[in-house]
């Protein structure tokens, strides 16, 4: 469950600054650098993860979609 929550929290920093397509790529993204047993949990969160994303930074935003582990996603600016 702690798991589920720091990833949770991930999803909200790392995310964009502008509504639909590219707050989409975040998450969608965000969730397929997760392991498969956590992929549809973080999927139940969806709509409050791409809620925050519209409110962070683009530096955020950018860093999260070159992420390729879950570690680089973890460098990344959380707001």
């Amino acid at each position: 469950m702690k798991t589920i929550m720091f990833v949770a929290a991930i999803l909200s920093a790392t995310a964009c600054s502008k509504k639909g397509s590219e707050c989409e790529q975040v998450f969608d993204h965000t969730v397929s650098l997760l392991p498969e047993e956590m992929k549809s949990q973080a999927s139940q969160g969806k709509d409050k993860a791409i809620e925050k994303c519209e409110k962070a930074s683009p530096e955020a935003r950018s860093c999260a979609l070159a992420a390729t582990s879950m570690e680089d996603l973890m460098k990344c600016p959380r707001s």
